[in-house]
This record gives structure tokens, C-alpha cells and sequence, in this order.
């Protein structure tokens, strides 16, 4: 359901970059290149949530405290921050190929890049927790 959910929004996307080229004739070439740089950007959250579901698959089968899970978040992590550094250099790729931005493609850029960094630090947090907790149930496991 996720899949379908990025790919209807890869589809409303592109619907609204033929309406952008529509109102601003001008920057209509842009339009392929930023289309396809955003989805090239959306590998990363494919991905992204693919490594989520593997978690859950984890936590279901009674390992959520293994060095696996631990793997799960650290690529998790790696992955997020691969998708914040993308749209970071994409706002400046398209500030500098388009020459100006508009106020609300601003605001989006940074609000897109403020929620990837809490995920990332929530993601760094709970890598953390599991490690602990790995370590505790190793030590745990060797008490008898």
C-alpha cells in the first residue's frame, strides 16, 4: 500500500508539473529534469520503507533485540540521511538553474528537509535504545 501511495504520488506529481509548465512557459524546461530528479529522490524512501517493513517483519518474529534490527537502523538511518543531503543539493541545483524561487517552493523545500532531519535523529535514538538493549539481553543471556 505504501508502494501504491509513492507511486500515486510520483503520478499527482506529474500532473502538476504540466500545469507549472503551463502557468510559467518559461521555466517549462525545467520541468522533465526536476520531475525526474524528484523521483530519482524518492528511490531513497522506497528503499526507506522497505528497511521499516523489514523492522516490523523483526519485531514480529521476537528478534527486535538483535544485531540485525541494529543493521535495519543503521541503513535506515544512512538512507534517510542520503534522501536530506538529495533535496538539499536539488534546492540549490534548481535555485541556480531556474534563477529564482518562489516563496512557497521554499517553505516546502525546508519543511521536507527539517522532517527527513527529525526522522534521521529518531532513527539515530532508537539505534541507540536497541543497541543498548541488545547489550542487556546478551548479558542477561550469559547470567544463569
Amino acid at each position: 500500500m505504501l508502494g501504491f501511495a509513492l507511486l500515486a504520488g510520483a503520478g499527482l506529481l506529474y500532473l502538476v508539473s504540466l500545469e507549472s509548465a503551463r502557468n510559467w512557459p518559461e521555466l517549462a524546461h525545467l520541468r522533465w529534469p526536476t520531475f525526474l530528479a524528484v523521483i530519482v529522490g524518492l528511490v531513497p524512501v522506497g528503499l526507506a520503507a522497505k528497511r521499516v517493513l523489514d523492522f516490523l517483519t523483526a519485531v514480529d518474529h521476537g528478534e527486535a533485540f538483535s544485531a540485525d534490527t541494529l543493521v535495519i537502523l543503521r541503513q535506515l538511518r544512512l538512507l534517510i540521511a542520503v534522501f536530506a543531503a538529495y533535496f538539499a543539493i536539488g534546492l540549490i541545483g534548481f535555485w541556480t538553474l531556474a534563477g529564482l524561487m518562489h516563496i512557497t517552493l521554499l517553505f516546502a523545500w525546508g519543511v521536507l528537509e527539517v522532517a527527513a532531519l527529525f526522522l534521521l535523529t529518531v532513527v539515530a535514538l532508537f539505534e541507540r535504545i536497541f543497541s543498548v538493549a541488545l547489550e542487556l539481553r546478551q548479558e542477561n543471556e550469559l547470567t544463569v
